[in-house]
């Protein structure tokens, strides 16, 4: 019963993403199916008339309209193929969109959860190596449509000759009504076992899958590796040819080999078992039309559709078992997609909206651990942040400066204790007014393949004046005055092979210019420019800081030199913050910062 609900569930899954793919896939195995029989019908027609003695003109006007009938069939087929093939494109890529939307949405936590990105991995490994997603279920419900319809027609076209077998014409075994039942009977258990045998196959095959991911995901990174010119000098440079085919070689070719191996075994064996299975039924097929046909009981054509009839019943429960088979390995990656899709986010937001010119931000006993860690990342943190101020967060790594920046970002929700912005708690205000609040920029930024001025503008509207005001402030105003295009020249080659590349510390230039397009009150550097030398960096600090006056600050670096400048210095060690003050200050209170200053001074000596 759950596997039916999650198949209806399917189908108004993938009418909501397209309703015409639903009719196109029954209509095609209908006429796939329909074929068959025409040719079957038509073939023991002339044959009957043949042997009647029928004329000429009649023989020509059947064998005429079959033509016909076949090339209406084959038009109609290829016409209804192709436009299959052209939606169950699009219902992948609806299905991707859709997928990617809801990831979009999706709270920052759940995203960076392992668990979560693991089943995320499987979807994605539903399509990209065994396709099976909503376009591969739709396949196999056209091959499940055109098994029912095949065992529907023969079964009409041999009701005839059912009721001349369950009629006793002789008292040999062949010629009772027994036989057919044990006929029947076989052609049932065959069908039952072929469709146990499908299920086990594709389980194991699915099994076997997973086990075959992990290697799946090398040999793609390995494609990445080789075709990216990113990585091209590393490689040549430090000769990591030999280091990499190594792997391929141990893992991909060795293990992926045997993973393989036992796949192409179960697959053989199974289809080893069905051949059987259905030349035992063909032989019983042939022996029970033979035997009635030997008494007279009907003539050399309708023995011909019978034989044709009798068979097709057989293709079509291989059908109908393979399909029904298939299903164990379809589910359990559509119930992957809607975990996904019907996920919902654990975080609650509030209906107040930041409004005013003034914030201040003040963290109460914070205590924060990741989700399944043991340890805290930050523990017992009491901060305030008042309006207008240039705070420096500096401390080792791993000390929670990043951290602190993700929860005053609501990024994740605080373990104990509370962040209040002017007052109030954080979980109060609307997601939209948390998101505009905070202009950011990560020590792990990204710079997007498009256009400079998207990259730059991101989510806000255009405004060519203020996005060169932004580019001279962030320095890097004439180097994208140099561009092809200029602020429309795509950056990197992913997506035009006509874009350019930047360095990384024009990268970082260009994550800052962003940030200030944004014009958000609060703005945030968690060391976006570890790519500069200590001069370019105290330069870029200085004019930021002359840019942001007015606003509230805070600078994340491990160069202590470019924090001179802040209002406060806050210093974290072991998640804790253990001291916080100016720098004249803290160099006074020789601790933790005085320690960091030291010694870094030294190499600037």
């Amino acid at each position: 019963m759950r596997n039916f609900k999650m198949i209806g569930k399917m189908y108004r899954e993938i009418a909501g993403l397209d309703k015409g793919i639903l009719p196109v896939d029954f209509f095609c195995a209908i006429l796939t199916g329909a074929k068959p029989f025409v040719n079957i019908w038509f073939t023991a027609k002339i044959i009957g008339m043949m042997t009647a003695g029928a004329d000429f003109k009649g023989l020509l006007a059947y064998i005429l309209a079959a033509v016909a009938l076949n090339f209406v069939l084959d038009y109609a087929g290829g016409f209804l193929s192709d436009l299959y093939d052209v939606k169950s494109d699009l219902l992948f890529s609806r299905e991707n969109f859709k997928m990617a939307e809801k990831l979009f949405r999706m709270d920052y936590e759940k995203l960076e959860d392992n668990t979560f990105r693991k089943t995320i991995h499987k979807h994605e490994e539903a399509g990209a190596s065994r396709w099976a997603r909503f376009s591969y279920f739709m396949w196999t419900s056209q091959v499940f449509v055109k098994g029912v319809f095949t065992v529907a027609v023969s079964v009409v076209m041999i009701l005839p000759l059912l009721k001349i077998g369950f009629t006793k014409t002789g008292n040999s075994f062949f010629e009772r009504p027994v036989f057919l039942i044990l006929l029947i009977v076989t052609l049932i258990v065959m069908a039952a076992v072929m469709a146990l045998i499908a299920v086990r196959m594709n389980k194991s095959y699915l099994a076997a899958n997973e086990a075959y991911a992990t290697l799946d995901r090398l040999f793609y990174s390995l494609i990445d590796l080789f075709a990216d010119y990113k990585t091209g000098k590393e490689i040549r440079l430090y000769k990591e040819q030999h280091l990499i085919g190594k792997i391929a070689t141990e893992k991909i070719l060795t293990d992926g080999e045997k993973t393989l191996k036992q796949i192409s075994m179960r697959t053989a064996k199974t289809s080893s078992i069905v051949a059987v299975m259905g030349a035992f039924v063909a032989f019983g097929v042939y022996v029970f039309i033979g035997v009635k046909g030997n008494l007279g009981l009907f003539d050399i054509g309708a023995l011909v559709m019978y034989c044709g009839a009798f068979m097709q019943i057989v293709n079509g429960v291989m059908l109908i078992a393979n399909t029904l088979g298939k299903l164990a390995e379809i589910l359990p990656l559509a119930r992957i997609y809607f975990e996904i899709i019907e996920c919902t986010d654990s975080k609650q937001y509030g209906t107040r909206t930041l409004d005013g010119d003034r914030f201040e931000i003040e963290f109460k006993n914070v205590s924060f651990k990741y989700p399944g860690a043991e340890s805290y990342a930050l523990q017992n943190v009491n901060l305030k942040i008042n309006n207008g101020e240039h705070l420096a967060v500096v401390g080792r790594n791993g000390s929670g400066k990043t951290t602190f920046i993700k929860l005053m970002c609501r990024l994740y929700d605080v373990t104990d204790g509370e962040i209040l912005i002017n007052g109030e708690n954080i979980q109060a205000y609307t997601k939209e007014s948390i998101t505009a609040l905070y202009s950011v920029v990560f020590q792990d930024f990204k710079i997007f393949s498009v256009p400079l001025r998207d990259t730059v503008c991101a989510g806000s509207a255009f405004d060519r004046d203020k996005l060169y005001t932004c580019l001279e402030n962030a320095n890097i105003k004439e180097r994208v005055e140099c561009l092809p295009h200029q602020e429309n020249t795509y950056l990197y080659k992913d997506l035009n092979k006509g874009g350019v590349e930047i360095s990384g510390g024009e990268a970082q230039k260009l994550a800052l210019a962003r940030a200030l397009y944004k014009d958000a009150p609060v703005v945030v550097l968690d060391e976006p420019t570890a790519a500069l030398d200590p001069i370019a960096e105290n330069e870029i600090y200085s004019r930021f800081n002359s840019f942001v006056q007015s606003k509230t600050a805070i600078y994340i670096s491990h160069r202590l030199s470019s924090c001179v400048f802040c209002d406060t210095i806050a210093v974290f060690d072991h998640a804790r913050l253990v001291e916080s003050g100016t720098h004249t200050a803290l160099l006074a209170a020789d601790g933790q910062y005085a320690a960091l200053w030291n010694a870094q001074a030294k190499y600037y000596v």
